[in-house]
């Protein structure tokens, strides 16, 4: 008796950037280097080392800092009271910033 087939599964339906073109950037894992995607993807591969980065979730406040060990540019979750660098190791404290003028936090 023949056994039935199971049938294939249905691939993933293929990513279609948004239709206004909108762009998002993150700094590469891999050698720093300031990458621009689309918004909607979950990772970017950089065209300069091909070290593939993760793409924070949506709604995800991300922030910057200047390494204090070898000025490499950082990005970091916003809340964060720390980074560490991944090029010199260097632990950065993550210092919030508030205006006086309206008591904003940036």
């Amino acid at each position: 008796m023949p056994v039935p087939l199971a049938p294939y599964p249905t691939p993933p339906a293929p990513y279609t950037p948004p239709a206004n073109g909108a762009q998002s950037q993150l700094v590469c894992s891999g050698c720093r280097n300031l990458l621009l995607y689309p918004v909607g993807a979950t990772s970017v591969c950089c065209a300069v080392c091909n070290a593939v980065t993760a793409v924070p979730p949506p709604g995800t406040e991300m922030a910057q800092l200047v390494c204090g060990g070898c000025h490499t540019l950082l990005m970091y979750i916003r809340g964060a009271t720390s980074v560490q660098c991944s090029c010199c190791h260097t632990v950065n404290l993550a210092l919030e910033v508030w205006t006086y003028e309206s008591n904003v936090h940036l």
